[in-house]
């Protein structure tokens, strides 16, 4: 979702409170940077031994923001400067750092400078020639492109610009990523306001606070942070490295020029502002539109709240196309109600006003996505409000109106275990608004996604194959990857994507008689398991060895992610979702035969915190005759660990590769 528009009064409050500054501030009129330069005959970094292997090593990145009242066009503007100093390790690098993108939003591109540095110490300054701008047609941001040429690997880039931007709704605050995926030297980042501006800054993930210096001469605050170097920070299995990269968020909070303390941009101010967006009508046709929509749903008097909601989802779901475009039109009802074609906008405010008339009870929901940034209930930015959910507190249920393929109930993984935005509606009088509240958004429970296989297994006359009789079925996030898509694909392309799932048990098995349960549209996988049955042949899963024979049961429970990690670990455990997997392995051992090693099916890896079970992965077996029965029950029952029980899961996930590679050996009795 693009940034929430902000409420008109308080921006014109924001400009008004420019116009009343000192005379000192007023007359001054250049910005700090504004002679801002490199400097001009420097030689190339020294790379230290122990980062010759790297991709890439930053020199320097340096990044100044100032909000500054420009005299002759008397307005408010923000001027952001950024100067950068890479060392090229590699021809790929080469390739990725060929090209400079300076976003410009609404601004303008005051200045630019360019050179590079060759191995050899030879120093090109590029023209502007190489300066393309390119336009995002989907968000309608625009961009200015250059082209660096002639760089090669061990090659050093500069460049730094300079941007100008009106201050309007979304950049009264910031974001700024001082971690990357790259060795970093000399960090900085300066953000400089007018005196009687107070802007919070707030670090992350280990990076320094702020230090605040209050120039009484230009009468401006700076807020610096600096770092000698940052190591690179990067993705590990079970991870995500972008919320937990160093990085600073700020946002203006105050104006100190004012009698009143009261704070900007607040959590309460933004609930009013969306409800009022998203969940009342702008005019009489949109409520005549709306009532029409809610019409065709067909909702009848007997219906209970779930139901509802399923039929309002399923509608809308079905019936109205959804687009990126972020044009008006596809947020009008009006508009809606006659091309079928919504935007998110558009698609949200259809969801809560038909929700009003038919009375559920809802509150809508503005989060962020956790793989990307952590929503801080703690610090009101706005920026962190990205993500739309609706929660049914009747039924404690979610729902995500703007994603097509989930059903009410499930919801994208990473917007759940996190805290939101949750605004519900308040009357009092003859008036209606918006009261939010920061709350945690619950994940679903491990066994509500569930994976369970079920084979029944024999041997061929002739010992060289093995003949199965599978159920694969799935349940709740576990199924959303594959069931939801099956009713929009051909009946070729639907066995083609059915086979590709199949192949991971076995990849040279032909699967016959396949047959699907609950794969219709609307299907609700917290209720029904998604199954494929089939049966096949697969020679790869035995082998003669001399007189033996040996059984790759393992391969049984499909291929398994391993944690053997070389470098030490630095990221804290974070599951996409809690999940479970349950396999039931069935097979008759041959007349005249014995399995010499079934002791080996025993595996017994769990990890308890808090007297909670928290990750685990058991198998077991049982025989009756000639019969075989091997019970396999992996879990993961939270999200988060901490980085200090990292071994204890590296072990339950090791578990399973380990059984992956389980062989059975069968000889003659």
């Amino acid at each position: 979702m693009n940034s929430i528009q902000l409420n008109i009064a308080l921006i014109a409050f924001f400009f008004v409170s420019f116009f009343s500054v000192s005379s000192v501030w007023a007359d001054n009129d250049k910005h700090q940077y504004a002679d801002y330069n490199w400097e001009e005959d420097r030689k190339r970094n020294e790379i230290p031994s122990y980062l010759e292997d790297e991709v890439s090593v930053v020199f320097l990145d340096k990044s100044m923001i100032e909000y500054f009242y420009l005299a002759e066009e008397e307005n408010v503007v923000l001027y952001k400067t950024h100067h950068i100093i890479r060392w090229l390790g590699t021809t790929d690098a080469v390739e990725r750092y060929n090209a400079i993108y300076i976003p410009l939003g609404e601004g303008t591109l005051e200045k630019l400078k360019v050179r590079s540095i060759s191995p050899d110490g030879k120093v090109v300054i590029s023209g502007q020639d190489n300066l393309k701008e390119i336009k995002d047609e989907e968000s309608g941001r625009g961009y200015k492109m250059f082209a660096i040429e002639g760089i090669e690997k061990g090659s050093e880039i500069e460049y730094f610009y300079t941007t100008k931007e009106p201050v309007f709704g979304g950049n009264q605050e910031g974001r700024e990523y001082m971690q990357t995926g790259t060795p970093t030297r000399n960090v900085s980042f300066e953000l400089i306001s007018p005196s009687f501006l107070d802007f919070e800054v707030k670090s992350y993930n280990g990076l320094p606070d702020a230090e605040l210096t209050e120039d009484s001469v230009s009468e401006k605050r700076i807020q610096r942070i600096e770092l000698d170097s940052i190591p690179p920070l990067f993705d590990e299995p079970f991870a995500y490295a972008d919320p937990n990269k160093m990085r600073a968020d700020y946002k203006l909070a105050y104006n100190l020029g004012a009698n009143s303390r009261q704070r900007f941009y607040t959590w309460a101010d933004a609930a009013k502002q969306i409800y009022a967006i998203y969940c009342q009508a702008r005019d009489k046709k949109e409520e005549k539109a709306i009532k029409k929509i809610y019409k065709e749903i067909e909702i009848k008097g007997k219906d209970d709240e779930q139901t509802r909601i399923r039929k309002i989802e399923n509608y809308l779901k079905t019936k109205i196309r959804g687009t990126e475009s972020p044009a008006a039109n596809f947020s009008s009802i009006e508009e809606i109600e006659e091309t079928k074609i919504a935007n998110e906008r558009g698609l949200v405010r259809l969801f809560t006003m038909i929700f009003e008339l038919a009375e559920v009870d809802y509150e809508l929901i503005l989060t962020s996505d956790r793989s990307e940034v952590k929503f801080d209930a703690d610090f009101d930015y706005w920026g962190n409000m990205r993500e739309f959910l609706i929660y049914f507190p009747n039924t404690k249920k979610y729902l995500s109106p703007a994603v097509p393929l989930y059903r009410y109930g499930i919801v994208p993984d990473t917007w759940t275990a996190t805290n939101g935005l949750f605004i519900r509606r308040m009357k009092v009088g003859d008036n209606t608004f918006g009261m939010g509240t920061v709350r945690k958004i619950e994940p679903l429970e491990g066994d509500q996604n569930f994976s369970t296989i079920h084979l029944k297994m024999k041997f061929n006359e002739d010992m060289d194959a093995v003949e199965a009789n599978l159920k694969y079925a799935f349940g709740g996030l576990s199924a959303v990857g594959i069931q939801p898509i099956i009713p929009y694909l051909s009946k070729e392309k639907r066995t083609e994507m059915i086979e590709n799932v199949l192949k991971g048990l076995s990849e040279d098995a032909e699967f016959n008689d396949i047959e699907l349960e609950n794969e219709a549209m609307n299907t609700d996988l917290l209720e029904n398991e998604f199954a494929i049955k089939t049966n096949f042949e697969s020679k790869s899963w035995i082998e003669k060895a001399g007189n033996k024979y040996l059984f790759t049961i393992g391969k049984c429970i499909g291929p398994q992610s391993e944690l053997y990690q070389e470098k030490k670990r630095k990221l804290a455990v974070e599951n996409g979702h809690n999940r479970i997997y349950k396999r039931t392995l069935i097979f008759e051992v041959p007349k005249g035969y014995q399995v010499k090693n079934l002791e080996d099916l025993k595996l017994n890896v769990v990890f308890e915190k808090d007297n909670k079970k928290n990750c685990g992965f058991i198998s077991n077996y049982k025989q009756e005759g000639n019969t075989i029965t091997v019970d396999v029950f992996e879990y993961y029952y939270e999200i988060y660990l901490p980085l200090e029980n990292f071994e204890d899961y590296r072990k339950v996930i090791n578990a399973a590769a380990d059984f992956n590679k389980i062989v059975l050996v069968l000889e003659k009795s």
